[in-house]
């Protein structure tokens, strides 16, 4: 029986509570991974315990496997950039931002490095890369794709405010450790 076929003979109202049904299943999964353990490995000076989610349902996973989102970051700036590990100017900006990383831990800020591979690729890069070793900042893995995030560039990078609230996107390469921008990025978060 097809799908077109059941929906006129069962009406909406079956197709409504197969839906409720589901919602209330996936409501249900979100609370109960909501109460796991941090063993996340996300680091930063002062930092609360991290809330951490089921990383199959999660907008991002640790390379552990460890879900997460914004909320998991509570009273501290998040700043994540979306990269590749086959794109040119996001390998180039990696390590200004690794400095800048470093110069605003203290302050308050968590960085976030986002790629849409496989974790096994983004652990193999870093290790390639030589970004396993003295790196400040944060690599994780967004589940799903990069569009699915209505993010249509690499790089690009978003900016929020303790409260997850976004503040600012930019898109394309930046000289991030430069003054002016560390500048911009303290101004933003005030």
């Amino acid at each position: 029986m097809s799908y077109f076929s059941s929906f006129f003979q069962n009406g909406p109202n079956n197709l409504i509570l197969t839906f409720i049904q589901r919602v209330i299943t996936l409501v249900a999964i979100t609370l109960l991974s909501a109460c796991s353990s941090d063993d996340s490995g996300i680091t930063s000076p002062g930092m609360s315990p991290l809330v951490t989610y089921d990383a199959s349902v999660a907008t991002y996973q640790t390379l552990d496997g460890t879900g997460l989102e914004l909320n998991s970051f509570s009273d501290h700036k998040i700043f994540i950039n979306y990269w590749a590990t086959w794109c040119a100017p996001c390998i180039r900006e990696l390590p200004a931002l690794s400095r800048t990383a470093a110069i605003l831990q203290d302050e308050g800020y968590i960085f976030l490095f986002a790629s849409d591979e496989k974790i096994e690729t983004i652990e193999k890069f870093m290790k390639t890369r030589g970004f396993d070793q003295d790196f400040a900042g944060n690599f994780v893995k967004l589940n799903g794709y990069f569009g699915m995030h209505g993010i249509d560039a690499v790089p690009s990078s978003t900016l929020y405010a303790e409260n997850a609230i976004l503040l600012q996107s930019w898109a394309g390469e930046r000289e991030w450790d430069s003054p002016e921008v560390i500048a911009e990025i303290r101004a933003l978060t005030q």
